[in-house]
Order: structure tokens, then C-alpha cells, then sequence
């Protein structure tokens, strides 16, 4: 995942694997999200983790609105619902994989993400 901001737009490159496929979504972003992306490096691994699995499929991909409505979730509302926001897709659809993304990509305790637990 990449941020980047040129000449006051900003974007967000996410990079997603599905099966032998690899392709990138961009996303708009604002300042704000910017700003946490770039300081807030766990904020931002669950930001990466949560938006791969939707995007794995086309008919699961989010729109414009589903996109504004995680990067709010997660990169600006607090510790407690962000936990019952990634808890929610981590046991439903995601099975586990946005637990799994968050333990490689910080080292995190796996019992502890799948607990719901994500800022332990």
C-alpha cells in the first residue's frame, strides 16, 4: 500500500493478489487520512488488511462510499470501533484473513487480533 500526495490531490495505491491475479486499486484519500496513513504505520497495516479481501473479487469490490466509510472506520475513529469493525468481516466473509494480513505485517498475536483485540 502506498500513499501519495502531489499538488493537493492525494491517492492511496493498494496492491491486491487473487489467486495468480495481482492487480491495484487506487483510492482517493484526503489530507487526514494522509497525515495517519503516514504516521500511524499499524492504523495504516490494518487499513491495507481490511480493504485487501474486498477487493479479491470484482462483485465484492467497494464503491466509492464503502471506501470513505473504511478509511473512517479505521484511520479515524477510536480504538473500540475499529475493534468491532474489523472483528465483524474478520469472522464473517474475510475468514481470518485480515487477522492473518495484521499478525505478518506487524508481528501482532494472532489470539489476541481473532479476539477482537487489535490494539492490545
Amino acid at each position: 500500500m502506498l500513499a501519495k500526495a502531489e499538488n493537493g490531490i492525494y491517492i492511496l495505491k493498494v496492491s491486491i493478489e487473487s489467486g495468480f491475479a495481482e492487480f491495484g486499486v487506487i483510492i482517493s484519500i484526503n489530507a487526514q487520512d494522509f497525515e495517519v496513513i503516514e504516521n500511524d504505520k499499524y492504523r495504516a497495516v490494518m487499513l491495507n488488511a481490511a480493504l485487501h479481501q474486498p477487493f479479491q473479487l470484482k462483485e465484492t469490490g467497494l464503491n466509492e462510499n464503502d471506501q470513505r466509510y473504511y478509511l473512517d472506520k479505521i484511520l479515524h475513529a477510536d480504538e473500540s470501533e475499529v475493534n468491532i469493525f474489523l472483528t465483524k468481516p474478520d469472522h464473517g466473509q474475510a475468514n481470518g484473513a485480515i487477522s492473518n494480513m495484521v499478525r505478518k505485517a506487524s508481528n501482532r498475536d494472532i489470539e489476541k487480533l481473532r479476539n477482537g483485540d487489535w490494539f492490545y
